[in-house]
């Protein structure tokens, strides 16, 4: 992956979650991914924001850490501030989502929830 991480970190409302998909397009189209790959990232970043957003309180904020070269983009979410505050485990209709569309992806919803994901252009 390349050398400069792109760091978005924003309050962890639903609402906000348009610019982490704002930034990973960004990112996959520099990247040189064609429309259905960049729009399989928007629905990735979807899935798993907005399952560790789920119940967070006001004060708990999301940071990405995103990273592509040309061809691979791999993004990283960690919440902070969630004041021991569990998101719910992800649904099966998610988890089938997730591995359509991307190549891996993780997900740690233990101690400070983290996720993970990775694609390459088809």
């Amino acid at each position: 992956m390349a050398a400069d991480p792109v760091t978005l970190r924003f309050a962890a409302t639903t609402e906000r979650v348009r610019l982490a998909r704002s930034l990973v397009a960004t990112l996959a189209d520099s990247a040189g991914f064609d429309y259905d790959d960049v729009e399989d990232l928007r629905i990735a970043v979807d899935e798993l924001c907005f399952l560790v957003l789920d119940s967070m309180p006001a004060t708990a904020e999301l940071e990405l850490v995103a990273r592509s070269e040309p061809g691979d983009i791999d993004v990283e979410g960690t919440l902070h501030g969630a004041d021991g505050a569990r998101p719910a485990e992800p649904s099966e209709i998610s988890t089938q989502i997730l591995s359509t569309v991307v190549d891996t992806y993780e997900l740690n919803l233990e101690g400070t929830p983290r996720f993970r994901f990775r694609k390459s252009k088809s």
